[in-house]
């Protein structure tokens, strides 16, 4: 899958950190490093969301002052690509409800976002022009199928 670029340093930070961590072939990382390219302030702050040593997500990050309204959204739609975190209600840290689509796509980074799903779950994404039938095909289905063919 070729995926939609919002801009040439979000394209560079995606292809750049797929590199550093050898995750070419890895959608977790792909959607993750997708999500988190889409903004100056995440790719700024990309060593606050994740530790590239250690491989795993900084939780802490979520809470950290230089976070907006939209890089939350950003960040938890990252974590939860990543590996399926949904907050810890147990905790107090990042209530799961806020990882609903009601509460993270309400920004205008949306067409983004359903790139990073699309990402991460490729073998789920089939083209729409495929021919795709329900039910089994009927006689008329074929029928039809070959008219437009012809």
């Amino acid at each position: 899958m070729n995926p939609i670029f919002k801009d040439i340093e979000h394209e560079q930070f995606y292809e750049g950190n797929l590199r550093m961590t050898h995750s070419q072939h890895d959608p977790y990382r792909q959607a993750f490093f997708y999500v988190l390219g889409l903004t100056p302030q995440t790719r700024q702050h990309v060593h606050d969301l994740y530790d590239y040593e250690e491989q795993v997500i900084r939780l802490e990050a979520l809470e950290q002052g230089w976070q907006t309204s939209t890089s939350v959204k950003m960040t938890r739609l990252a974590f939860n690509l990543y590996n399926g975190y949904t907050g810890d209600a147990e905790t107090g840290r990042d209530h799961p409800r806020q990882y609903s689509p009601y509460h993270m796509f309400d920004t205008g980074l949306m067409p983004y976002f359903f790139e990073a799903i699309k990402l991460r779950y490729a073998e789920y994404t089939q083209s729409l022009e495929q021919p795709y039938f329900a039910f089994p095909p009927t006689e008329q289905d074929y029928h039809t199928s070959y008219e437009h063919e012809a």
